[in-house]
């Protein structure tokens, strides 16, 4: 009988747990895979496995249901234009000597991304009616320390003290994404599950042990 209590009592938490991340369990706490909302089962396109967000359309991309939305709801009367974050010089900021940046994707739509339920969303784009646009910069040598920094001159005493290291740095920004209720096509206001990479900036250390 305690056997018996202990396994309900476990099957009623993995349901629980379960439906808060959006992957229903049936009564005997298997994964429900037949039913369920679509738009709640995306995943990240091969090119972008393993990333909390994506530049990439991929094949899955809702598109269809995002202009029936918009038809719906015209986004971009109700909220105008939306750019995130924005290095309008970005192809020439490049960071510095000492932390180079990646500055591949500048001004450009991000179609999905990791909310911060671990939630595969789809963002709201469409060229011609709704657009969000986002620059993304990270360093290349992340973590990288170098105590050969042209910020000092050779013969400062500073240089004796102090150490370089390369940083990315982070914003929680929001993304309007398409979500589905009860056979609804809406929208929601979410953040990635650990924010958006902007700019690869040096970060100044004492030196532990000073020569």
């Amino acid at each position: 009988m305690c056997r018996f209590s202990v396994s309900a009592y476990l099957i009623a938490v993995l349901l629980s747990f379960s439906k808060s991340k959006g992957n229903p369990l049936d009564s005997d706490g298997k994964l429900i895979t037949t039913k369920g909302n679509p738009l709640d089962n995306l995943e990240m396109p091969a090119a972008c496995k393993d990333q909390t967000f994506c530049f990439e359309k991929g094949d899955n991309y809702p598109e269809e249901k995002i202009e029936k939305f918009l038809q719906t709801f015209p986004l971009q009367k109700d909220l105008g234009s939306r750019i995130g974050f924005s290095f309008r010089d970005g192809d020439k900021e490049n960071g510095n000597a000492d932390c180079p940046a990646n500055t591949t994707y500048v001004d450009q739509p991000i179609y999905y991304i990791f909310d911060e339920s671990g939630i595969v969303r789809p963002v709201i784009q469409s060229p011609n009616r709704f657009e969000q646009l986002y620059s993304t910069r990270w360093c290349l040598n992340e973590g990288y320390i170098t105590q050969n920094t042209r910020h000092f001159y050779p013969e400062s005493k500073r240089l004796k003290k102090f150490q370089v290291e390369c940083v990315t740095t982070r914003l929680d920004l929001d993304f309007i994404v398409l979500v589905e209720e009860f056979d609804e096509l809406t929208y929601k206001v979410v953040k990635t599950i650990d924010g958006i990479p902007v700019c690869c900036k040096c970060q100044y250390h004492t030196k532990k042990i000073l020569q």
